[in-house]
């Protein structure tokens, strides 16, 4: 075994580039290559309370006094990694390491804790071959910075925007057609489930076909927000959600369901449907008590020659039947996205959905463009890593964009979490800027920050979520929520699932939020929001707020002090600047900002301009 490691410095640039050369002389594969190995003191300075690790997980996150968490979860890239950097820093210095490569080799980002240190732990994941040279075809870097978390994303940024996923803005492709001028109008995304409760439950056993009552509630939320709906139709599988991939006809009936979205079309308003992405539900159990889905059988016919395979070259299996052990999926393989067949289930499905009067398909569960990795020697593709993977659903997404759009200008396609690999072939993504305390935000000390919307919220779109809070009851959580999808750029969003609601009854603070969204999207500030970079927004002077944040069934909630007013700064190609303010208190609050100071009621959001300089 031969290593070779490189190092250089560039002009102007505080940053170390490097790359590393592996020749392998045995017989054993090359299964992986960890490198730089830089090992990060567990404590920078005397302030543990105000050090933070920079964590590329999703939407981003910061993880408070890292020094002091037991465990750091590895995140692929393509996948959960949404991008390839990470940094550490305190109030006075920081430490940055990122891979610059523009072509989606597979990798890994973790931290591996020793006694006294945290060792970054990043990946790079090769074809495995035995013998042979492998020859890293991108940068690795490496330096140190004073500032923040948006100092280190300003870093990685100069990078990001000269790469073939910015090569247009979101602005030039709304003006080409390229993607749907009506993802960037305000429209509520509403995600409420076709199998669930009425308000008389006691009339209907509780759960029941709610079909009929889509397009009310979406004329619902028209009547209190002045705006359509994009009605994300969930639980709308044919055995039930997230059983994949027999999906039609659709939960109600093709001509029900086709008829409910005919009237939506004809309201004004849009419709959303998830795809569980390329898995194959084996077994699941929906609900205790109730008897087991087995589609074993027919994967056995169908699938399995298509199915990822674990190193050992068998069909690798995920999840669990059991509800209570495996949320949602069960228990699934997964297609592997370089075959015929993954060609045909999404792009088929995602077609078919158009016909339907599906506006917008998102392959939910391909979380940031990533899938696990296949060993298999039979699909076309080298076994294990590189680039092989992200080339498939890259070329995937692409054809499934491509057709919807010959039938249907306006068809849109989606995928859960963003992946700065993908942009140029998604029209949106499923953004969580709104979670704290849940994933991707779980975790110890783990606190969310609109990383992947600093570095590219010029470039994507994103909507926001299936999970945002909405209530009947003044909800601090909720209100938070809300605004936490404005501050962020993202387009309004809330949830209720099974549950009955009353559009009509939701909180007055909430309401005021819900409108400032749809207001400020009308007005000026829809080019900052929509169109604008994120620039770096320093902290506001106001007090605090106690907020409690869901985290699971049984659990008791994160509590979190957050500031009483969000607020977010954005910047125009024209040099305008502007900085958006949400009250997200139960009172109201003063705040200051660009000198002026006002008075914010509850929910109440505002933009504050400034004309280029």
């Amino acid at each position: 075994m031969g290593v070779e490691c490189r190092f250089r410095t560039e002009p102007g640039s505080p940053l170390v580039f490097g790359r590393i050369t592996v020749r392998n002389e045995t017989d054993a594969p090359l299964a992986a290559v960890r490198f730089p190995a830089l090992a990060w003191p567990k404590q920078l300075g005397g302030a543990p309370e105000r050090e933070f690790l920079v964590w590329p997980h999703c939407d981003g996150c910061l993880i408070q006094s890292p020094g002091s968490v037991g465990w750091f979860p590895q995140l692929p890239y393509p996948g959960g990694a949404s991008m390839q950097f990470m940094a550490l820093h305190d109030d006075t210095a920081g430490l940055y390491a990122a891979c610059y490569d523009s072509r989606g080799h597979t990798k890994r980002f973790g931290i591996d804790r020793g006694k006294d240190f945290l060792r970054l732990e990043l990946l790079h994941l090769p074809p495995r071959a035995p013998r042979g040279e492998w020859r890293m075809e991108y940068d690795v870097v490496v330096g140190t910075f004073r500032g923040d978390w948006q100092t280190a994303a300003n870093l990685y940024k100069s990078w990001a925007v000269k790469q073939p996923w910015c090569r247009r803005t979101l602005a030039e492709r709304v003006a080409d057609g390229d993607v749907p001028r009506w993802l960037t109008e305000p429209s509520l995304f509403y995600a409420y489930s076709l199998r669930g409760q009425l308000p008389d439950k006691s009339a209907t056993g509780g759960w029941t076909n709610r079909l009929p009552q889509v397009v009310e509630q979406a004329e619902s939320w028209r009547g209190l927000l002045g705006g359509p709906t994009t009605f994300m139709l969930m639980a709308w599988e044919k055995k039930g959600p997230w059983i994949t991939p027999d999906y039609f006809p659709p939960f109600g009936g093709e001509q029900a369901f086709k008829a409910a979205t005919a009237e939506l079309h004809a309201k004004g308003h849009r419709a959303l449907v998830f795809l569980s992405g390329l898995k194959w539900t084996l077994r699941k159990v929906m609900r205790p008590g109730t008897e087991m889905l087995d589609d074993t059988a027919e994967f056995e016919k169908r699938g399995a020659a298509s199915a990822i395979c674990g190193p050992d070259g068998t069909v690798q299996k995920f999840g669990d039947p059991d509800p209570d052990k495996s949320v949602g999926t069960g228990e699934h393989a997964q297609i592997c996205p370089a075959t015929p067949l993954a060609r045909e289930i999404l792009l088929g499905v995602s077609l078919e959905c158009q016909r339907l009067g599906i506006d917008c398909v998102q392959a939910d569960q391909i979380v940031g463009g990533g899938m696990p990795i296949c060993y298999s020697a039979s699909h076309g593709h080298a076994p294990g890593g590189g680039t092989w993977c992200s080339d498939a659903l890259y070329k995937l997404f692409d054809e499934i964009r491509r057709e919807g759009k010959k039938r249907d200008p306006n068809f849109a396609f989606a995928i859960e979490e963003p992946g700065e690999f993908f942009i140029p072939v998604l029209d949106t993504c499923h953004t969580r800027d709104y979670a704290q305390g849940r994933w991707p935000r779980d975790g110890a000390k783990t606190i969310g920050v609109p990383l992947f919307t600093h570095v590219y919220h010029e470039f994507a779109h994103g909507y926001g979520g299936d999970s945002c809070g909405v209530s009947d009851k003044p909800s601090l959580t909720s209100l938070c929520q809300q605004a936490l999808n404005l501050v962020c750029g993202k387009t309004p969003g809330v949830a209720v699932w099974t549950r009955p609601y009353d559009p009509k009854a939701t909180d007055a603070a909430q309401q005021r939020m819900l409108r400032s969204h749809f207001d400020l999207w009308r007005g000026p500030a829809r080019e900052f929001l929509v169109f604008g970079e994120r620039v770096a927004t320093p902290p506001l002077n106001v007090p605090t707020v106690k907020h409690k944040f869901w985290v699971g069934t049984g659990k008791p909630p994160r509590e979190l002090d957050l500031p009483a007013v969000l607020h977010s700064a954005w910047r125009l190609p024209d040099g305008r600047t502007g900085t958006v303010l949400a009250c997200v208190s139960d009172k109201p609050v003063a705040v200051e900002s660009y000198g002026k100071t006002m008075t914010l009621e509850p929910g109440q959001a505002v933009l504050l301009e400034l004309a280029s300089r």
